[in-house]
């Protein structure tokens, strides 16, 4: 039987129905959503997801290097071994920003404090970005400096410094051998004896 002799046979009423259908048929064809390719940035993302469904985060921790991880003796940086060590642990679980402030705004005491921390190996995958090494020539430099960069953690040996950021920072460590009674009572700001200490806690 041919197509013709078929709708012949249909009621005048069926045809219609079958008419309306046919067009919705092709109306969802040409609607349907097309699922949009995941970019090689989201599937990134996804890589890095843990296995609790979070992408994972490193805390950032400023420190100011004065009395932290070097000393200058005459104009020249000199490394703190044993704090170095630990920057080395703690660069492999947060984001660090290194602070140094200058006896003078000197290129040449600036690119001294890079050479001596390149040479330590204090740059380089798994530790410190060189491009987060930043420097001033006054504490309340480090102040601005710190509130700009907002960081959970700041290390510092300035009892101003750390009084100052204590309302402002999650968290404000002080370096001192002094303890307790150099923090000027501020219960905002915790008191190491050194780096090492801050790190292993």
């Amino acid at each position: 039987m041919s197509g013709i002799d078929l709708l012949a046979l249909l009621n005048g009423n069926v045809r219609p129905i079958i008419i309306a259908l046919i067009i919705l048929t092709i109306c969802c064809c040409l609607i349907r959503p097309i699922k949009p390719a995941t970019s090689q940035a989201q599937q990134s993302e996804v890589a890095c997801m843990n296995n609790n469904g979070r992408a994972k985060q490193q805390s950032a921790v400023s420190i100011s290097t004065c009395g932290v991880l070097l000393n200058f003796h005459g104009g020249v940086p000199v490394l703190i071994s044993d704090a170095i060590d630990a920057l080395f642990t703690l660069a492999t679980r947060a984001e660090v920003y290194l602070i140094t402030q200058l006896d003078n705004d000197s290129d040449a005491q600036e690119d001294a404090v890079l050479a001596a921390l390149e040479a330590a190996g204090v740059f380089g995958t798994g530790r410190c970005d060189r491009r987060r090494t930043i420097f001033c020539t006054t504490e309340d430099g480090r102040c601005a400096i710190c509130r700009q960069l907002a960081p959970s953690t700041h290390v510092d040996t300035s009892s101003k410094v750390t009084q100052y950021l204590g309302p402002h920072i999650p968290k404000v460590v002080l370096v001192s051998a002094a303890g307790a009674s150099s923090s000027g009572g501020d219960r905002a700001v915790s008191v190491v004896p050194n780096f090492a200490e801050f790190v292993r806690s």
